[in-house]
Protein backbone atom coordinates (compact mmCIF):
# COMPACT_ATOMS: atom_id res chain seq x y z
CA UNK A 1 0.00 0.00 0.00
CA UNK A 2 1.50 3.52 -1.08
CA UNK A 3 1.35 6.16 1.64
CA UNK A 4 1.09 9.03 -0.86
CA UNK A 5 -2.64 7.36 -0.77
CA UNK A 6 -3.90 7.04 2.48
CA UNK A 7 -5.96 9.46 2.63
CA UNK A 8 -6.27 10.99 6.49
CA UNK A 9 -9.09 13.71 7.97
CA UNK A 10 -10.38 14.86 10.77
CA UNK A 11 -13.75 15.93 10.97
CA UNK A 12 -15.62 17.81 14.11
CA UNK A 13 -18.53 18.95 15.55
CA UNK A 14 -20.43 20.57 18.09
CA UNK A 15 -23.29 18.98 19.84
CA UNK A 16 -26.45 21.60 21.13
CA UNK A 17 -25.54 19.96 24.62
CA UNK A 18 -22.36 17.77 26.31
CA UNK A 19 -22.51 14.37 24.51
CA UNK A 20 -24.54 12.23 27.18
CA UNK A 21 -24.75 8.45 27.28
CA UNK A 22 -27.33 8.38 23.82
CA UNK A 23 -24.44 9.88 22.02
CA UNK A 24 -21.89 8.16 23.45
CA UNK A 25 -23.28 4.90 22.26
CA UNK A 26 -24.71 5.80 18.85
CA UNK A 27 -20.59 7.10 18.43
CA UNK A 28 -19.48 3.45 19.56
CA UNK A 29 -21.83 1.87 17.12
CA UNK A 30 -20.58 4.05 14.08
CA UNK A 31 -17.11 3.57 15.32
CA UNK A 32 -17.47 -0.48 15.13
CA UNK A 33 -19.04 -0.09 12.13
CA UNK A 34 -17.06 1.88 10.19
CA UNK A 35 -13.79 0.15 11.07
CA UNK A 36 -15.33 -3.06 9.07
CA UNK A 37 -15.76 -1.06 5.86
CA UNK A 38 -13.50 -1.47 2.85
CA UNK A 39 -10.23 0.32 2.76
CA UNK A 40 -10.41 1.56 6.50
CA UNK A 41 -7.09 1.72 8.12
CA UNK A 42 -8.51 4.16 11.43
CA UNK A 43 -11.35 5.20 12.95
CA UNK A 44 -11.88 7.15 16.24
CA UNK A 45 -14.04 9.78 18.11
CA UNK A 46 -12.94 11.10 20.41
CA UNK A 47 -14.62 14.20 23.22
CA UNK A 48 -12.77 17.36 23.71
CA UNK A 49 -11.29 17.12 27.04
CA UNK A 50 -12.57 20.93 27.98
CA UNK A 51 -15.96 21.22 25.68
CA UNK A 52 -17.78 17.98 25.99
CA UNK A 53 -20.37 19.39 23.59
CA UNK A 54 -17.22 18.72 20.87
CA UNK A 55 -16.29 15.08 18.85
CA UNK A 56 -13.61 14.99 16.81
CA UNK A 57 -13.30 11.96 14.45
CA UNK A 58 -9.60 10.96 13.39
CA UNK A 59 -9.77 8.69 10.20
CA UNK A 60 -7.29 7.28 7.90
CA UNK A 61 -8.01 5.49 5.01
CA UNK A 62 -6.65 3.70 1.84
CA UNK A 63 -7.50 5.69 -1.13
CA UNK A 64 -10.38 8.50 -1.82
CA UNK A 65 -12.51 5.63 -3.38
CA UNK A 66 -12.59 4.08 0.02
CA UNK A 67 -13.51 7.24 1.84
CA UNK A 68 -16.02 8.48 -1.18
CA UNK A 69 -18.01 4.85 -0.16
CA UNK A 70 -17.80 5.53 3.40
CA UNK A 71 -19.40 9.14 3.11
CA UNK A 72 -22.16 7.38 1.27
CA UNK A 73 -22.29 3.97 3.62
CA UNK A 74 -25.60 3.33 6.05
CA UNK A 75 -23.45 3.42 9.38
CA UNK A 76 -22.51 7.25 8.21
CA UNK A 77 -25.82 8.15 6.93
CA UNK A 78 -28.03 6.63 9.43
CA UNK A 79 -25.96 8.68 12.46
CA UNK A 80 -26.19 11.63 10.34
CA UNK A 81 -29.94 11.10 10.24
CA UNK A 82 -30.44 10.08 14.19
CA UNK A 83 -27.82 12.55 16.19
CA UNK A 84 -28.35 15.65 13.22
CA UNK A 85 -31.21 17.50 15.35
CA UNK A 86 -28.53 17.41 18.47
CA UNK A 87 -25.54 18.76 16.02
CA UNK A 88 -24.92 22.47 15.12
CA UNK A 89 -24.35 22.99 11.77
CA UNK A 90 -22.09 21.37 9.90
CA UNK A 91 -19.41 19.33 10.68
CA UNK A 92 -15.79 20.63 10.51
CA UNK A 93 -13.69 18.74 7.71
CA UNK A 94 -9.84 18.60 6.93
CA UNK A 95 -7.94 16.62 4.68
CA UNK A 96 -4.15 15.77 5.89
CA UNK A 97 -0.78 14.35 3.68
CA UNK A 98 1.58 12.71 6.10
CA UNK A 99 4.95 13.90 6.01
CA UNK A 100 7.10 12.03 7.85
Amino acid sequence: MLEQNIVTLSAAMTFHEAVDNTVLKALAKLVAAVRQEPGCLEYSAHVHAEDPRRVLFYERWQNQAALDVHSAAEPLTTFRETMGPRIMGPSELNAWKRVN
